[in-house]
């Protein structure tokens, strides 16, 4: 449709946006290209690509393109291991995600996003919620072993989400955002685990966070 061809075509510059953000504040992207591909049957990362649907308005579509874009970062350069550390992956992406969205909000290109005083609110707020349930699972627990796919949904996701953004309010931004840098630019294409991150962000903050991670 003549909607969806004109949201695609406002897709480039708003995410050439976005990778300034991303790679100022989580690494530099190693790779010339990235590619935004309309197909598939949702949205999918892949090596230097995405598949996303097309019929979409443009608040949506750029919302799924930071998302598969962020995975570049989490789930290809760094490249966690995904049964024993899914939310290293997805909670990590999610994070960002969240950062980039809100960045592209204050500076207005993405016409009628709001800018949130706490991008993560949301998110805190939902893992609450599905933790009264008493169905919430720890997040050492291996991706094939939860006992249902909601706790595995909400564990990789949004406790994933939870983990950066309660480690933030504990070493300070200063030091956090220097950690996400240290860690990406430490761990590139090494497969880093949730110990190697943590050590990571003890070195930035000067605190000890063996208890945060258990």
């Amino acid at each position: 449709s003549d909607k969806t061809n004109e949201n695609w075509e406002a897709l480039p510059a708003i995410m050439d946006k976005a990778f300034d953000f991303i790679n100022k504040k989580y690494g530099q992207y190693p790779y010339k290209k990235y590619a935004f591909i309309q197909g598939g049957d949702g949205g999918m990362e892949y090596a230097m690509s995405t598949l996303i649907t097309g019929e979409r308005n443009l608040g949506s579509l750029v919302g799924v393109s930071v998302h598969e874009a962020m995975h570049s970062w989490y789930q290809f350069v760094l490249a966690t291991n995904e049964s024993l550390y899914p939310w290293m992956d997805e909670g990590f992406t999610s994070y960002a995600s969240s950062e980039v969205m809100n960045y592209l909000a204050e500076i207005k290109a993405l016409p009628g996003a709001e800018v949130k005083e706490n991008p993560h609110m949301g998110t805190v707020l939902g893992y609450g919620r599905f933790a009264n349930t008493g169905r919430a699972e720890a997040l050492s627990t291996h991706a094939d072993h939860y006992t249902t796919n909601a706790a595995y949904g909400v564990g990789s996701y949004v406790k994933g989400e939870l983990f950066l953004y309660q480690l933030k309010g504990i070493i300070g931004e200063k030091a956090f955002d220097k950690g996400m840098l240290r860690y990406f630019n430490t761990w590139k294409m090494k497969h880093p685990t949730a110990h190697d991150f943590i050590r990571i962000m003890e070195k930035v903050s000067g605190q000890e966070l063996d208890w945060y991670l258990e």
